[in-house]
């Protein structure tokens, strides 16, 4: 069993990170931008947002997902709730967009089944 993210599940402390297998800086790369569900419910603002308002709307975010009262209608709802900091996941999309073109290429050709 592995785990494709970028810290531990915070049930699974134990599971070893898929990118910690990779042998080379290029393999680590490839390994942790591969999957992108990682990013796929997110909350963005401009990014001309002044910096105070985006540690607000950080912390909120954050704060609703301890809240219990939040956490018993998920719970009810079946939701699982694995919420992701707004610091975390600056640095997904920064490794992203930083990504070297010659890693693009390989990374379309591995997705695409090439």
């Amino acid at each position: 069993m592995l785990q494709n993210r970028t810290q531990p599940h915070p049930e699974l402390p134990n599971v070893t990170l898929t990118a910690n297998l990779a042998k080379t800086r290029e393999a680590r790369e490839l390994v942790l931008t591969s999957d992108p569900s990682a990013i796929i419910f997110t909350y963005a603002l401009p990014p001309a947002s002044p910096a105070d308002r985006l540690q607000t709307l950080r912390r909120a975010f954050m704060n609703t997902m301890k809240d219990p009262e939040f956490l018993a209608d998920a719970e009810k709802s079946k939701l699982a709730i694995d919420p992701m900091t707004g610091e975390e996941l600056e640095k997904i999309v920064t490794r992203f967009l930083k990504l070297e073109p010659a890693l693009v290429t390989k990374l379309k050709e591995i997705l695409a089944g090439k």
